[in-house]
Parts: C-alpha cells; structure tokens; sequence
C-alpha cells in the first residue's frame, strides 16, 4: 500500500479539541512495579505538563525514567493512580485503542532508533501515516504530499541533501539515524512527543544542535516535549527539569 493511500481506520477524537482539554498530561497517584513481590519502581503524586513544555526528566539508571516513559505512550499500565494523557484516562482503554491513540497523539523518539532497515528513508519517516489517518490527513493539510512533508521535516533536521536521501538506512551515521528517528516521530504534528535518551551517542555540539532543531520542530507543530536524559549539560535549554529520584518516594 502507498503511503498515499487512504486507511480504513477507525474515527479518531478530533486533534484540535483534544489539544484544549486540559494538561497534555497529568499523572495523579501513579504507582508501578515490574513483580507484585519487588518494591514500586515509580511512585509519582502529581505530575501536570502543559501544551508546548519543553520537560526534561533527569534520573540515574534504575530511577524509571523509561518506565515512565513507557506509562505515557500506554505501552504499559500502572498498578494504581490515573495517566491521562489529552484528557484520556489511558489506564481504562483496551490495549488496541491505547494502540489507536498512541499512533494518533504520540511521537516516540527511541533510545536505539527503531528505524525499519529495509525501508527508505523518507519511508521511514511515512511510517506514522500508514498507522494514522489523523497524522496522515495533518501531514496533507499543508497541502504539499506527504513525502514532500517527509523531506521537508529531514531538511529542517538537515538531512535534506538528495544523495544523501538515497542511502539506505543502515549505511547512515548514528547522528544521522537519530535525526531520521527524530522526522519520523515528528511526522503529523502528534500533540505529545516523548525522547528516550535520544543524544546518548553524540559529542556535546551535535547534542545541543539536534536538540534545538527538535525544538524547532516542535514549537512549530505546538507539541509537548517529553526529553529524558542523562546529560545535565543540556537540561539549561529546557523549561523545566524534573528530577526522577526526588519525585519518586
């Protein structure tokens, strides 16, 4: 199937006014553990993030930074308290409308890319609007095609270069992996967009000019950011910082 063809998919709330309904998120009471047997992993009173923050979380390994992570996108569910997330209790939805809603709302940037090897690299970063008719039909709202929004995003990432766009995925530098990562997650102006360490590989320049280019981006499609990172050097940049160890009791 192209990736301008039309999805059968289910109705998906309208974008616009899921953006007004409140914090992008809110947490309250939210408890986690792996076993019934080990202690809570995380253990979050209140946490509220607000339409167009910057948040970076910062916590040491073991802390939960990508279990909470985790609990935002509804890949997994926590044993007590509410994650909503546009309004959206997500803890009380099926796991294929979580599913539903996580391809709609949510930009997911991964620690390890999780880019598909044998696709492209515009295709890659079309790969939201084959699982989202709402990202889709955003995406060509500008009226330009969706792989011309696919290139539009890789040059804002500087990636724009039309050599370059041929190589295949494996062949890229990992600094240029994460910026394809980064196209992809951004692709359809998702309302929330969640960073899993995603400059863990690059020196200190490259790290604070992706971040300002993801910044960018973001600013432009008015998306949430959720960054975590173990780099207190690029924490200044941020809005705010939120210190997992002291939030979680």
């Amino acid at each position: 199937m192209g990736a301008d063809s039309p999805n059968a998919m289910p109705d998906s709330p309208d974008a616009d006014a899921m953006r007004d309904v409140g914090p992008v998120v809110a947490l309250d009471g939210l408890r986690f553990r792996w076993h019934r047997r080990l202690p809570d992993t995380l253990a979050l009173d209140e946490l509220r993030v607000h339409r167009g923050e910057r948040l970076f979380i910062e916590g040491p390994s073991g802390s939960g930074k990508s279990t909470l992570l985790g609990l935002l996108a509804g890949v997994t569910l926590p044993r007590a308290g509410s994650v909503r997330v546009l309004g959206e209790r997500l803890e009380t939805l099926s796991g294929p409308a979580r599913d539903r809603f996580r391809a709609d709302h949510v930009g997911y940037i991964f620690q390890q890319f999780n880019l598909i090897p044998y696709l492209g690299i515009v295709d890659n970063v079309l790969l939201p609007c084959r699982f989202s008719a709402l990202r889709r039909g955003r995406a060509l709202a500008r009226g330009t095609g969706l792989r011309a929004e696919a290139k539009r995003l890789l040059g804002h990432l500087d990636l724009a270069e039309p050599a370059l766009l041929r190589q295949p995925v494996p062949k890229l530098s990992v600094g240029q992996q994460q910026r394809v990562a980064a196209a992809r997650a951004l692709m359809g102006a998702p309302e929330l967009i969640i960073a899993d360490e995603p400059t863990s590989s690059l020196d200190a320049n490259r790290r604070k000019t992706f971040v300002q280019l993801l910044f960018d981006e973001c600013a432009a499609a008015g998306s949430t950011l959720i960054f975590v990172s173990h780099d207190a050097s690029l924490e200044p940049l941020f809005d705010r910082t939120l210190r997992l160890a002291e939030l979680s009791r």
